[in-house]
């Protein structure tokens, strides 16, 4: 029996799910567009630059997202979550060394979700890297 994957509904046929697709991307980019609109009227309205962080690093448009997020931290440099999203980032675009100086900077700020972190796929270009590893055990041994 094939099994259903996460981007798939039970019982939709492959040219129904590849218009779902098409259909969503369509939806963020138009969301972006917006976004960027309003960005442009408002520069530093962090939920704009977050939101748009959020939709550019979706739609593997990484450079643009790592800006965002690097614009997120000069706004609010005391945020865990602004911490967190610029070492995903960072890993994202190659960055290895300052993706985890950020998420270092994440954790001593707060960050505490090692379950998000270890499922994030923002992080496979860095995950089999020790410190990956001591930084999730911290994390973890806090929570204990």
């Amino acid at each position: 029996m094939r099994e259903t994957r996460p981007d798939e509904t039970p019982g939709e046929s492959a040219e129904a799910a590849a218009a779902r697709a098409a259909a969503e991307e369509r939806a963020r980019r138009l969301e972006v567009e917006f976004l960027e609109g309003v960005r442009a009227r408002l520069p530093d309205h962090p939920a704009v630059v977050e939101s748009l962080g959020c939709l550019y690093t979706e739609m593997g448009r990484y450079q643009d997202g790592l800006a965002a997020d690097r614009q997120m931290v000069q706004m609010d440099p005391a945020s865990p979550t602004a911490w967190y999203n610029l070492a995903c980032s960072l890993s994202l675009t190659g960055q290895a060394e300052a993706a985890f100086a950020a998420l270092e900077k994440a954790v001593a700020l707060g960050y505490d979700d090692a379950e998000w972190m270890q499922d994030d796929d923002d992080f496979a270009p860095i995950k089999q890297d020790p410190r990956f590893a001591r930084i999730l055990a911290q994390l973890l041994a806090r929570k204990a």
